[in-house]
Formats: C-alpha cells, sequence, structure tokens
C-alpha cells in the first residue's frame, strides 16, 4: 500500500526522469571516485600492518634477546650438565644478571632438571614446555606455570642440546608473563585495539586481555595453526567472542612467532568492508541528490506546498476545528487561486448548516431533560402522597401494600434522576442505580439488617435499568425482610452486580439465614407473595435465568442476564 502511494508521488516520478538525467555523469563520477578509494584503502591497509609490527617491537627484541640466550646455554649445555655444581651456579647467576628471566634451567632426555636457577632435581617430564620440545625436537616456544613460583605464568623458550646428532637434553629460559604482557602500552587498549602473539601450533603466547580470555580476539574463520601462514596480510572476520573485527598478522619471529592485531571495524573501515564502498559511492549519490533537489524545490515552491495546506485545511475540518476553517495561500498560481476560494464558499456553507443544527440538538436536549425532570418529580411527589397514606392508615397490612408499591415508585424515579443528571447520555450508570435503591432500602430497613455492595459500573438501556432497578427493589426488600441472624451474630445483606463477559452480567443478593431454621423460610422469601411474582416478570423481561440456592447459613438469589436482550 505505501510502495504504491509513494510510486504515483510526484516527487517519485520526478526523482526517476532526473536519476536517467544524470545517470552518464554518474557513471564517470563512481569510477574515479573508486579509483582513489582503493588508492587510500590500500595504504590504510599498509599503514595498519606497519601499527601491528610497531606494537610488538618490544616483545620482538625480548624474544629475539631470549633465542641468543637459550641457544648460548643449550651450545654449553652438554658440558654444563656433566658438572652439576658449576651448572647450578651459572644457572642463577644467569638469573641474577638478566632480571627480565624468571628461570633458567637445564633438563636432561627424560624430563629431569639436572641443574636450574631453582627446584634443581625437579622431574618436569608432565610441563608443557617438555612435552612439547620433546615431540618437536626443535627450539619452542609455550606458556606454563612458573617452576620458580607455580602460581604464575610464564612464557618459555626451550632450546635443544645436541650431543652430534643426538638430543640429550633442553635448555629452558622463563620469561614472566607480566613482562610479556606490558609491550601493549594502555594506549592501544583506549583506542580498542587488541593484539595477542601466537606460535606455529597456534598457542597464544602472550595478549593485551587477561590471558583466560585471549582466545577470544583471534579470528574464528581460521584455525589457530594456519594463522602463521597469513602473515603479512589483513582481512575483515568475526571473532572468537562473536564481534566483526579487522585483523592484521604479521611475523615477529619467521616462521615461529606471530603477532595479531585485532582491530575495531569502524576504525578500519577505510582499509575495507562497507566504508570503502560508501565513500566510493558518496559523490555520485551527492551530484544526483543536488540534481533532484533542485527540482524538487521548484516543484514544492510551485505545487506541492499550496496542496499540502489545501490537504491540511481539508483534514483539519474534517476532524471538526472550525475557528481556523478558512483557507489562505501564500503567492499561490491561479489555478491554486480558483481551487481556495472554491474550498472557503464550501466551509461557509457547511458551517453555517452545521451551526443550525448544533441548536436544533441543544433544544431537544434542554426539551429532554425537562421530561426526565418532571417524571422524577411527579414519580416523587407519588411516593410521598404514599407515605402520607401508609402514616394514616391504621391496616398494618395496608402500610406494607402501600410500603411496596413507594419503593417501585422510588425505583422509577432513580433511572429518570440519574437520565436527567446526564442529560447527554441515553445510558443509565448500574453503579448510581444499584446505589441509589440500596440507599433507600437502608433508609427504610433502619438497623433490620447490614447491607453490603460490590458493584461494577455498567452502562444500561432504559428498559434494561428499568427492569432491572424493579427486580432489584423486590428482591432487596424480601432479603432485608427475611434476613436472619448469621453466626457472627449479625443480619447481612450482600448485592453484587458485575460483568461475566462483553454482553452478560450477573446479579446476585445473598442474605443471612440461622443454622437449622428450615426450608419454610426460603420458601417464603424465594417464591411466595406479589413479590416473588413480579420478580419472575422481571426477570422474564430482561431475558435472564434465575437461580435460587440454599445453605444452613445463606439464602442467595441470582440472575445472569444479557444486554443485548431486545
Amino acid at each position: 500500500m505505501f510502495e504504491r502511494y509513494l510510486s504515483r508521488g510526484l516527487f517519485f516520478r520526478l526523482a526517476i526522469l532526473m536519476s536517467f538525467a544524470l545517470l552518464p555523469l554518474g557513471l564517470i563520477a563512481l569510477y574515479q571516485t573508486y579509483t582513489v578509494v582503493d588508492e587510500a584503502a590500500r595504504l590504510s591497509r599498509v599503514a595498519i600492518l606497519a601499527r601491528t609490527e610497531r606494537a610488538a617491537i618490544g616483545e620482538r627484541e625480548l624474544l629475539q634477546r631470549s633465542q641468543g640466550a637459550a641457544n648460548t646455554l643449550a651450545s654449553i649445555g652438554w658440558t654444563l650438565m656433566r658438572e652439576r655444581g658449576a651448572c647450578a651456579d651459572v644457572m642463577r647467576g644467569f638469573v641474577s644478571d638478566h632480571p627480565e628471566y624468571g628461570f633458567a634451567g637445564l633438563t636432561d632426555a627424560d624430563g629431569n632438571l639436572i641443574c636450574a636457577s631453582d627446584n634443581t632435581g625437579k622431574d618436569v617430564s608432565e610441563e608443557a614446555f617438555f612435552i612439547k620440545a620433546s615431540n618437536k625436537g626443535a627450539p619452542v616456544f609455550s606458556v606454563d606455570r612458573s617452576l620458580a613460583d607455580r602460581e604464575r605464568l610464564q612464557l618459555s623458550l626451550t632450546y635443544p642440546i645436541r650431543d652430534g646428532d643426538a638430543v640429550v637434553g633442553f635448555a629452558t629460559l622463563g620469561i614472566p608473563k607480566s613482562l610479556t604482557s606490558v609491550f601493549f602500552t594502555e594506549k592501544w587498549q583506549l583506542e580498542g585495539i587488541k593484539f595477542a602473539t601466537i606460535d606455529a601450533d597456534g598457542d597464544i603466547l602472550s595478549s593485551s586481555d587477561v590471558f583466560p580470555q585471549a582466545g577470544l580476539l583471534l579470528p574464528a574463520s581460521i584455525e589457530r595453526d594456519k594463522l602463521l601462514g597469513y602473515s603479512g596480510q589483513t582481512f575483515f572476520a568475526q571473532s572468537t567472542a562473536g564481534n566483526d573485527r579487522f585483523f592484521a598478522i604479521s611475523e615477529v619471529i619467521p616462521g615461529q612467532v606471530a603477532v595479531v592485531g585485532s582491530w575495531p571495524a569502524d576504525i578500519s573501515d577505510l582499509a575495507s568492508g562497507p566504508g570503502r564502498w560508501l565513500l566510493t559511492l558518496a559523490f555520485p549519490v551527492l551530484m544526483w541528490i543536488a540534481g533532484i533537489g533542485v527540482a524538487v524545490f521548484g516543484l514544492h515552491q510551485l505545487v506541492i506546498r499550496h496542496l499540502s495546506d489545501l490537504r491540511t485545511a481539508m483534514r483539519r475540518y474534517a476532524l471538526g476545528e472550525r475557528e481556523h476553517a478558512q483557507l489562505q495561500l501564500i503567492n499561490p498560481p491561479r489555478e491554486f487561486s480558483e481551487a481556495q476560494q472554491s474550498f472557503n464558499r464550501m466551509v461557509m456553507i457547511l458551517s453555517n448548516a452545521e451551526s443550525r443544527r448544533e441548536i436544533d440538538l441543544q433544544e431537544k436536549t434542554v426539551l429532554l431533560r425537562e421530561v426526565h425532570h418532571r417524571v422524577k418529580n411527579n414519580l416523587q411527589l407519588i411516593a410521598s402522597i404514599m407515605n402520607m397514606q401508609a402514616r394514616g392508615t391504621k391496616s398494618e397490612e395496608v402500610r406494607g401494600v402501600l410500603s411496596q408499591l413507594q419503593r417501585r415508585v422510588r425505583g422509577l424515579a432513580a433511572i429518570h434522576r440519574s437520565l436527567n443528571t446526564n442529560p447527554d447520555s441515553t445510558a443509565v450508570d448500574s453503579r448510581e442505580l444499584i446505589e441509589t435503591l440500596v440507599g433507600e432500602a437502608r433508609l427504610q430497613s433502619g438497623a433490620a439488617a447490614e447491607i453490603r455492595t460490590e458493584v461494577q459500573p455498567v452502562p444500561l438501556d432504559q428498559d434494561t435499568a428499568v427492569n432491572l432497578s424493579m427486580l432489584l427493589a423486590e428482591a432487596l426488600s424480601n432479603a432485608i425482610k427475611f434476613a436472619s441472624l448469621c453466626p457472627e451474630g449479625q443480619r447481612t445483606v450482600d448485592v453484587q452486580f458485575f460483568l461475566l463477559d462483553d454482553d452478560r452480567c450477573h446479579l446476585v443478593i445473598r442474605n443471612s439465614r440461622t443454622a437449622g431454621a428450615g426450608d419454610d423460610a426460603a420458601d417464603t422469601a424465594g417464591s411466595a407473595g406479589l413479590g416473588a411474582r413480579l420478580m419472575k416478570a422481571f426477570a422474564s423481561q430482561l431475558g435472564g435465568e434465575q437461580n435460587i440456592r440454599t445453605t444452613e447459613t445463606t439464602f442467595t438469589y441470582d440472575i445472569v442476564f444479557s444486554l443485548d436482550t431486545p
């Protein structure tokens, strides 16, 4: 629907025409911009790779020095291993003279620590550095627990000690893990750039992140042991943590160690990815927007703004605004000036007709309110006359009949009072009606019973309200009359009215009765006399279903009826 509406508009059609007119120029601009942006992207990738290499300079120097030191120890290792006393002194002296190392030691081919700066004689055959070196028989890097302090991690560099072609042991240097992490300074972290160094097996040797989480910054689409083969390359990929990142890989020690730089995607958009294409399209799109803008501005000034004012005036008038309904266009063309005059003439004619209709409606409302007022007063006058007759008679039977008639008349008066109070509504509020009838019942009964109500407000039409009020008056009179002491020691009457669903109402009247009183009182309250016959008639008028339930302590009358009953 919206697409169809948009395609039929003037703006859309004009944009199509201007797009065809500007297409040749746009293609030329697109090619030229792509060439410039492609070269800028290449330079950006080179710069990112260079920054990655520069970030690992400190660690590269440390690892290269460590390689030289380990190679030196391995070259004299076979000699030192045969002189264990002097060997231990050499290892301790080496660590003392080179504080960047936390451990130095020589291990035989079986994993026994022949001599070391600490823990001489320890079996290291289960340590990661020894297992890795034994399997490869070549210099290896690994990260494991420090032999000097098991609570800390260390970066181990292990070189094989050879006697001819046979490997007879290994020389190991331990670099504290905390030392390798300082090369990736806080400056990089503030920019959101992360680094990790890996060996040929894909094992992480150092990282700018906390070590257990270091693996999350590596690309998920490339196996770790193959990352070294991507040295010198840059690419977009998703990290193991699930974030889109830009990766740059550079060798630290050829064939052995590489550094992986993980850059935020937004920082490196120029190097690759959507940012590059956005720049390519930027100039042609701006040129197209400028051409469209000139045409649209002219169309808006001559046509669209006048149509918009006319549409706004029509909508405001349709929504009921009459004070400023006249249309005033600013410097319109002749065609729109004629349309403005026609619209203003139509508004004037309709407004006059509407004013006459409102006057007629007000007169009818006043008359209807006066009718309800007079009917209410007449009914109250009749009730007052009945009250006077009841006081003047000595017959209890006559007084009772007059009292019942008076109650019924007052019920009708309550409906007309509600309609008179709300002359704009043809509906009667159930809560107001029921509370009024209950209030009159309280006045008439005095302290005969405590009447409690729980009423949900429901709008009732006049016919339903009349039948409900008459039914409630009769049922309430019976409930008060036949209420007896409950186990709590008082007479109670409960009146409940609520909606069961969208169009059905439920009226419940419950009075207390003395346990063991028998069924005579229940029969009298539920089915005897004129009141019971009237209740049955009113229930029939409501189209409802009556139900009477009796327990040891309560007598309940309820009816369910529909609001849509004709």
